[in-house]
């Protein structure tokens, strides 16, 4: 490898004194796209190559933009690095590193992909981290190397990982057993949190949590584990889980549009993991993405101008990370413990707590801020004070259900204040979103789908006939599923969407995991209608339950809204409650049944569409170009917001976006034609913008916050798209050929092309190219707007009950309704009293007279006792009229007592009343 002296560059990230900067990156470069110069398909190869290829140039260009002092590069093929001066030498000398370190081969299972360092700073010390002697386990070995940074003797070790790629079992072994050497290596070179490390590249880190009893099946035949590696090893998919001593903060880079995605379309497998000295200082992190890189004044400060759209997917099929740090200026440490390290969805706000603790106590209050990376998983509150004097701070955890039925998963939560390295903790969070399962008979299930969000189907619920809106309060009119209500109160909701044919249901499974059949069920929940429709569809939802798949009819819980609310959202649901006994059924234990509920609009129901779709557009005219425009139209059901809206120019060429319009930012408001019953309008938008290329080319509508796809159509032929980080459009998402173009001959001002016909989506028309003068921001010539359908009323279902019906007796009667459900001759209510079981037939409460009449002048009584009861005897001659004798209170023993008796009685009753406090 070469050497030279370079210029280089310090990043100052905080005017803090002697503070010392760098800027690290990342860049798996392997697999590139090739587009062959004879047509043929586009492709994927690894490699950097010469200089003067396209791969070779475009990762030559992203490294010199982001500028980075250490670069880490996975996927340098063995190709690349053959030859004095090589390929890799090549691109050194371009960007000015002079020293560089390629990890060895040594004893791995990939001999052609390497994982390399380039430095602009002489490296103190390389070696590779691999498998012990007598062991072959790394797929490519781990470089780590320490860099001599000038102005700071607090020089950091970086280390670069490309673990194994996939999904099968075998390959999550070999991730952990290689995560585990790396561990090791880390906790040999003895460092501590307060020293300066980074470990970063692609960890494929892919697929479920799995702890593994057994090695694997498929595993190379070479493979060969250490010795000192015991099973059960575990797997995580949270990289944290790996390292304790030391212990390291994961870093969150976005691309400048927030995305977090590094691979393909929506993957997040290259990472920066630093340690707590480093995660406590200044910091700031990016993903670089050359179809955003559109100005100097977005995102961290980078070389030169921004590059063209496609070089990054020109590049590779990953994207290039890049962080500044800064090495100097030493905080205290903070610590972080949590009260279990595991717990399970939906468990109570503070069954599990964080406690954070100081190196010392402090003068001063201090504010801890508290994070998670889990969706649904964090602190009740943002932060928490340690007061002055005090040492320790604790927060209660909220652990929301996140109704996905998912294996068990990783979530970190990090403590961070000001002047204190960070801490972080993980906590293993089990799935409750699986099927609903009785596990003893007489329980009741209950469902109020806290923490819901209406983004899926909430499972254990399984939903059918329409998409997911989020939560709504009854505002929204697209056709649908979604959790109505609020965010902190939410229910399952319907809007039907689209007359005839058009009925949603959602359903769920129920498991009897109990020792005995179960032959009733009661079932309760509360209706809710949440938006009307006055005049609309009379619409009806109904239940059913499915035993083997035959359904039978629950009448009882149908339930049918409102046509008479005024138009909108309908405050607080109005709740009705329903309920039904379900008897006649025989679940054997380890069986199942399905709850099924179905909500189907009247006749002539739906609600207004909420397409948004191209109308019209001209890119090409006898001459100059002139007046291109693009016109779109946005259904009167749309009731999301206008800037989520982007309209997206291809080039068909390369399938990359050359070009992103904003519907509220770009685009001006022409016409609105009003729907026909309804207070609501088809709006049509247009846009001046040139130029718009010629074809083969493209155009996408897409809601970037819904990752919804209207339309990505094209002209003059079809392509796939090669933009990365485009949400609903992945890369290789092909086009729809519209089959009408321009031929360049129209004269200006003439012959756009256009939808024509009757409807009301786009589905309904027909590209022409329409004859005459433009119409933009206008109904087309031959075009109109029709809603046939009346709008539909939206319900909701919640507070859903379902209670295992018992008849304990099994003499037919269920034990709600059995007087007696032991059949031992007392009343179940008088055996609760008595202290007795009420539903195991035994022994009575049966007073006793002890040799009446024998025992002259003596009449002796004795009763069996229950500790926490009163006991009156009381006795009469003529069973009218009772005198109460004496009290006696409950001692667990039998009790017995003499009367005297007199001789002028000739009989005598006595009885016992219990009494319970």
């Amino acid at each position: 490898m070469i050497e030279k002296v370079a210029a280089f560059l310090l990043f100052f990230l905080a005017p803090l004194a002697g503070a010392v900067g760098l800027r690290v990156a990342t860049f798996n470069v392997g697999a590139h796209l090739v587009v062959p110069t004879d047509g043929g398909p586009a492709y994927f190869d690894y490699g950097i190559g010469s200089p003067g290829q396209v791969d070779h140039d475009r990762v030559a260009a992203i490294l010199d933009r982001i500028d980075a002092d250490v670069v880490a590069m996975q996927e340098i093929h063995a190709a690349d690095v053959a030859g004095a001066p090589d390929d890799l030498d090549a691109l050194a000398a371009t960007l000015g590193y002079p020293y560089s370190y390629v990890s060895p081969s040594t004893n791995t299972f990939d001999t052609s992909l390497k994982v390399v360092f380039l430095s602009r700073y002489p490296l103190l010390n390389a070696t590779a981290v691999g498998s012990p002697v007598g062991a072959k386990e790394m797929t490519r070995l781990i470089p780590a190397v320490r860099v001599d940074v000038p102005g700071t003797t607090r020089d950091p070790l970086l280390m670069s990982v490309h673990l194994k790629s996939g999904t099968a079992t075998a390959d999550r072994f070999r991730r952990a057993v290689e995560l585990r050497r790396l561990r090791e290596y880390l906790s040999a070179t003895g460092l501590t949190a307060d020293d300066n490390f980074i470990v970063m590249g692609d960890f494929n880190l892919s697929s479920i949590n799995t702890t593994f009893t057994t090695l694997p099946p498929s595993l190379p035949s070479t493979f060969a584990l250490g010795s000192d590696i015991t099973l059960p090893l575990a797997y995580s998919t949270n990289p944290l889980t790996y390292f304790s001593n030391p212990s390291v903060v994961k870093l969150d880079p976005r691309q400048v549009n927030n995305s977090p995605v590094t691979f393909g379309s929506s993957s997040t497998i290259d990472l920066f993991l630093v340690s707590a000295a480093i995660a406590g200082r200044p910091l700031a992190s990016e993903i670089y993405n050359s179809a955003l890189d559109v100005s100097n004044g977005i995102g961290l400060a980078k070389a030169g101008s921004p590059l063209p759209a496609a070089t990054s997917v020109e590049a590779s099929d990953h994207l290039a990370l890049f962080a500044d740090v800064e090495l100097d200026a030493d905080y205290p440490n903070l610590a972080l413990s949590l009260s279990a390290a595991t717990a399970t969805e939906g468990v109570a706000d503070g069954a599990v707590t964080a406690t954070v603790t100081l190196p010392a106590a402090r003068g001063t209050a201090l504010t801890v801020g508290l994070s998670s990376d889990g969706a649904g998983l964090g602190p009740i509150s943002p932060t928490l004070t340690i007061p002055a004097g005090g040492l320790t701070g604790t927060m209660n955890l909220r652990i929301s259900r996140n109704f996905i039925q998912d294996p068990q998963r990783s979530v970190t939560l990090t403590a961070a204040a000001t002047g204190y390295d960070p801490a972080s903790q993980v906590l293993a969070v089990n799935d409750a979103d699986g099927p609903y399962e009785w596990t003893a008979a007489g329980q009741t299930i209950t469902e109020d789908f806290s923490g819901f969000l209406g983004m899926y189907s909430p499972a254990p619920w399984i939903s059918s006939g329409g998409a997911w809106q989020g939560v709504d309060s009854g505002t929204g009119t697209a056709g649908g599923f979604r959790a109505y209500g609020s965010a902190s109160d939410p229910a399952l909701g319907f809007l039907p969407s689209g007359g005839a044919g058009g009925a949603g249901s959602a359903m769920a499974t129920y498991v009897n995991s109990t020792s005995q059949p179960l032959t009733a069920v009661q079932i309760f929940y509360t209706a809710e209608q949440w938006r009307a429709a006055q005049g609309g569809t009379v619409d009806i939802l109904t239940a059913d339950l499915l035993v083997n798949g035959v359904p039978r009819a629950l009448p009882q819980l149908t339930y049918s809204p409102s046509t008479q609310l005024a138009t909108g959202a309908v405050a607080g649901g109005v709740p009705s409650a329903r309920t039904t006994r379900v008897t006649g059924l025989n679940i054997a234990p380890g069986a199942s049944f399905n709850l099924r509920f179905t909500m189907t609009p009247g006749a002539g129901g739906g609600v207004l569409p909420a397409d948004v779709f191209v109308n019209e557009f001209h890119y090409d005219n006898n001459g100059t170009d002139t007046g291109e425009f693009i016109e779109v139209v946005v259904g009167p059901g749309f009731s999301g917001n206008l800037a989520d809206v982007d309209v997206l120019l291809y080039d068909g060429n390369n399938g990359s976006v050359y070009r992103t319009l904003n519907l509220a930012t770009a685009f001006t408001l022409g016409a609105s034609v009003p729907v026909a019953g309804s207070d609501r309008f088809f709006r049509i938008f247009s846009v001046d913008t040139s130029p718009i290329q010629n074809g083969p080319d493209g155009i996408a509508v897409i809601n970037k916050a819904t990752a919804q796809l209207y339309q990505f159509l094209s002209y003059k032929g079809s392509f796939a798209s090669t933009a990365t980080g485009v949400p609903a459009i992945p890369v290789g998402t092909l086009s729809t050929n519209i089959g009408v173009s321009q031929s360049g001959s129209e004269a200006v001002g003439q012959s756009a092309l256009g939808l024509v016909g009757t409807g009301a989506v786009r589905t309904d028309f027909t590209w022409m190219k329409i004859s005459g003068a433009y119409s933009k921001g206008q109904l087309n010539a031959g075009q109109s707007f029709n809603v046939p359908t009346l709008p539909s009323q939206g319900v909701a279902v919640d507070q859903i009950s379902v209670t295992f019906l018992l008849d304990s007796d099994g003499d037919g009667i269920l034990d709600v309704d059995d007087v007696d459900d032991d059949n031992d001759g007392t009343p179940d209510g008088d055996e609760l009293v008595f202290g007795s079981d009420p539903l195991v037939a035994g022994p009575r409460f049966m007073p006793t007279l002890v040799n009446p009449g024998l025992t002259p002048g003596v009449a002796r009584v004795s009763f069996s006792s229950v500790i926490g009861r009163s006991y009156r005897v009381e006795s009469s001659v003529d069973l009218r009229t009772w005198t109460a004798l004496q009290t006696y209170a409950g001692t667990g023993a039998v009790i017995v007592v003499d009367y005297a008796t007199s001789p002028l009685d000739p009989r005598r009753f006595y009885r016992i009343l219990v009494m319970l406090p």
